[in-house]
């Protein structure tokens, strides 16, 4: 009897050891959403396409990361280091002191160009795994998981789904650097596309451009308690029927389709409405500036500054929606740019960002009627 009450006692005891440890794995995992693979190995080679190769794989074992992203981050570190996990800025020699002074700029470390405190950050975290700080394996994984709040910019560019845009999102938000070079690393960045997602150059091209996100009025925008997604952005919301193709009405109107030019001046956060009308305004050659504020205020403070308004829509002028007005944001409004007007004058057709895909930089196009709370600007 004793015996058998101690196999019962041993059976019980397991039991209880198993279901402690499966309710470990399953605490230890309870924010799936920010788990990275962090199992990086990036082939060490002199050749960069072995190397861009090696980065492209690994990247792909993460979840959400697109071939557009992808690209965008290979087209910016071709710029940066040409794939050279070993680079300084400036061909300078290693100094310990000068490394670990993080108030110290213009001396970059690695594939990606770290520097200042982000440096330091790398070197550090390089000691902490007893690497060295050029080992290109250590870089991706620093960028990808322990480069602070950058990490996760880094992770939202890799997701976003048009090359060029993941390109500048990139130089723009997360190198935060490279002024004026944003053309040469969208070129990279599109070879690299070419080259790795089996598709010709051409295709990369027109995938470049139109993008290849399919979600239709779709608002991202959202903060959940598991802390997957913080892409909180100041959207239009889906009101007056976004699409993302131009209305077969209106395709005859509209001469310069190049709706995403991006110029290197824009100082707007990227992917927000006042972003994208900066850039269509200085591709149609009637620039508005920069600091205007968000999309309500661009009325006033226009009128402060001396731009020509209207209450009536014309063609190639932007137009400023004050707060609510068009299903605008209740608190920053919005701004789009006028495209093209209906053959009965009735309404007027509209391109902005913001809208689809909030926070993506994904072009979409409606039709409206001139009413309340909307002010027409010209550009100069």
């Amino acid at each position: 009897m004793k015996k058998l009450l101690k196999g019962y006692l041993i059976a019980i005891l397991g039991l209880v050891f198993l279901i402690v440890l499966i309710l470990g794995m399953f605490a230890g995992n309870s924010n799936q959403c920010q788990s990275t693979n962090t199992s990086v190995t990036v082939t060490t080679s002199a050749d960069k396409e072995a190397l861009a190769k090696s980065i492209h794989d690994n990247l792909k074992k993460v979840s959400g990361v697109t071939e557009a992203g992808i690209a965008g981050y290979l087209g910016n570190m071709e710029v940066e280091s040409g794939f050279n996990p070993k680079s300084i800025e400036s061909n300078a020699t290693y100094d310990e002191t000068k490394a670990m002074n993080a108030s110290l700029s213009g001396y970059a470390f690695g594939l990606n160009q770290w520097d200042s405190a982000r440096r330091v950050a790398l070197l550090t975290y390089a000691k902490s795994q007893n690497k060295q700080w050029s080992d290109a394996s250590l870089q991706l994984d620093f960028a990808l998981n322990h480069d602070g709040t950058n990490s996760d910019l880094l992770k939202q560019g890799l997701k976003m789904t048009d090359v060029n845009q993941a390109t500048e999102f990139l130089r723009a938000k997360w190198e935060r650097g490279g002024q004026g070079t944003t053309t040469k690393r969208q070129a990279f960045a599109r070879n690299w596309y070419a080259k790795f997602s089996n598709e010709s150059s051409n295709s990369a091209v027109d995938t470049a451009m139109n993008g290849t996100e399919t979600t239709q009025n779709t608002d991202n925008t959202t903060n959940n308690t598991s802390g997957c997604t913080t892409n909180v952005t100041q959207g239009m919301g889906t009101s007056g029927a976004p699409v993302k193709e131009i209305p077969s009405a209106y395709k005859n109107k509209i001469k310069d389709t190049n709706f995403t030019a991006i110029s290197s001046t824009n100082t707007y956060a990227f992917g927000q409405c006042t972003w994208y009308v900066y850039n269509r305004m200085q591709e149609l050659g009637t620039p508005v500036e920069n600091g205007l504020g968000n999309g309500a205020d661009w009325s006033k403070k226009a009128k402060t500054k001396g731009y020509k308004t209207d209450t009536q829509p014309h063609v190639g002028w932007a137009v400023s929606f004050s707060q609510g007005a068009d299903g605008a944001d209740a608190t920053y409004g919005h701004v789009a740019v006028v495209e093209a007007i209906s053959d009965d004058k009735k309404h007027f057709l509209v391109s902005e960002c913001n809208v689809v895909s909030s926070g993506s930089g994904t072009v979409s196009f409606r039709e409206l009627t001139a009413g309340t709370g909307v002010t027409f600007i010209q550009g100069k």
